[in-house]
């Protein structure tokens, strides 16, 4: 497996999410990830599992308030 963390942001694709899940958490699939994306259904937040290969840890994030 991978030595990512939930908390951290990964990109997949063009796309930028949140780990939320590790393998085997919450119906996760082993060698996957839960990733958060933002998405919403129904007010509920929805992820989506991605294999952790495609999962490359985003090495720069900056923040505002």
């Amino acid at each position: 497996m991978t030595n990512l963390k939930k908390g951290q942001f990964v990109q997949v694709d063009n796309a930028i999410g949140v780990i939320v899940f590790l393998e085997l958490e919450n119906s996760v699939p082993e060698d996957h990830l839960g990733i958060w994306y933002g998405e919403f259904s129904d007010n509920t937040p929805k992820y989506r599992t991605v294999p952790a290969e495609y999962c490359k840890l985003v090495s720069s994030i900056k923040s505002y308030h």
